[in-house]
C-alpha cells in the first residue's frame, strides 16, 4: 500500500513561535496535537507528501495540483525568518496522479505558482513537518477548494486507490469555524460551534455523515476553510478501512483548530 499516513493540521501562523512572540501559548492544546501528530509521522516518512491547502490556487469544479517544479516563500511577512521554504516538486508525481485522477472521473486542473508566502495552508504544517524530519521530502501542494462535499470524500476515496511506487503521507491542511466567539477574525455566528461540532463527531466516527447533514447555509455562515481538507482525509480513511486519532479541538482565537491522524 503506497499511503503510511494521513493527518489534518491547523495552519494559524500565529502557532509558529516566530510569528507569535508568545502568543502561540494561547493555542497550547493545538500545539500539543501538532506534536503527536509529528510524533507519530516521524517514524514513517514517505517517499512524498500530498498537502491539501486551502490556500493554494484553486479551480471551481475541480482538484487542483500545483506542477510548479520550485516553489519559494514562507512566513517572512509575520516575522518569522526560520520558515522559509524552497520546495523541489516531484514533477512526475504530479503528472501520475493527473493522469490516475482525471482517469478515474476526478476533474483536475494544473496550476504553477511559485509563490508561497500568501500560503499559510502549506508553510504552516510545513514548519513543523521539517522540524519532524530535518529535511522534506517531496511535496506536492494542491488544494481542493473547487470540489463541493461529495467529490471532496470522493476525492479521499480515489486517492486511496493511487500506487506509482512511492511511498505517500496525506498531509490534510485547514482551519475550521472562523466565528466562533465576538471578535472572531471573520466576525461572530452561532452556527460556528455546531459547524466545528460536526466535522469532529466525523473524524471521531470516521465517517462524513455528520458534515453531510450540515445546511449548506450552516456551513457558509460558519466561515470554514478546512472542510474539504476534512472530507478529503475521510474519503481515504474510509476506504483503507482505518480509524481516526483525535488528538485536539480548541478555539483560543475564535477559529477552531483541529488536529487529527490516522496511520495505515
Amino acid at each position: 500500500m503506497s499511503w503510511l499516513w494521513a493527518a489534518l493540521t491547523p495552519h494559524p501562523p500565529i502557532i509558529v513561535p516566530g510569528v507569535g512572540g508568545g502568543r502561540e501559548n494561547e493555542a497550547a492544546i493545538t500545539l500539543e496535537g501538532i506534536t503527536v501528530v509529528m510524533e507519530r509521522v516521524r517514524e514513517q516518512k514517505p517517499e512524498a507528501i500530498l498537502l491539501l491547502s486551502p490556500h493554494q490556487p484553486y479551480a471551481l469544479g475541480a482538484f487542483a495540483l500545483n506542477g510548479a517544479p520550485v516553489l519559494k516563500g514562507g512566513l517572512a511577512m509575520y516575522g518569522a525568518r526560520d520558515a522559509s521554504f524552497e520546495l523541489r516538486t516531484p514533477t512526475q508525481a504530479v503528472d501520475a496522479l493527473t493522469e490516475f485522477l482525471s482517469a478515474d472521473g476526478v476533474p483536475v486542473s494544473v496550476t504553477t505558482s511559485v509563490e508561497l508566502d500568501r500560503d499559510q495552508g502549506s508553510t504552516v504544517p510545513l514548519y513543523f513537518l521539517r522540524n519532524a524530519y530535518g529535511e522534506l521530502p517531496g511535496v506536492v501542494l494542491s488544494s481542493p477548494i473547487g470540489l463541493d462535499r461529495k467529490m471532496s470524500f470522493s476525492l479521499g476515496e480515489t486517492l486511496s486507490r493511487f500506487d506509482d511506487g512511492r511511498t505517500w503521507g496525506l498531509l490534510a491542511s485547514g482551519d475550521l469555524s472562523h466565528r466562533l466567539k465576538p471578535g472572531a477574525p471573520a466576525g461572530y455566528s452561532p452556527m460556528g460551534e455546531k459547524f466545528d461540532a460536526a466535522v469532529v463527531e466525523s473524524l471521531k466516527k470516521a465517517d462524513p455523515s455528520p458534515i453531510f447533514e450540515l445546511p449548506s447555509r450552516l456551513i457558509e455562515d460558519a466561515g470554514e476553510c478546512g472542510m474539504r481538507s476534512v472530507l478529503a482525509m475521510l474519503g481515504m480513511v474510509s476506504a483503507l478501512g482505518g480509524k481516526i486519532d483525535v488528538l485536539s479541538y480548541e478555539g483560543p482565537y475564535g477559529v477552531g483548530y483541529c488536529s487529527a491522524i490516522s496511520m495505515f
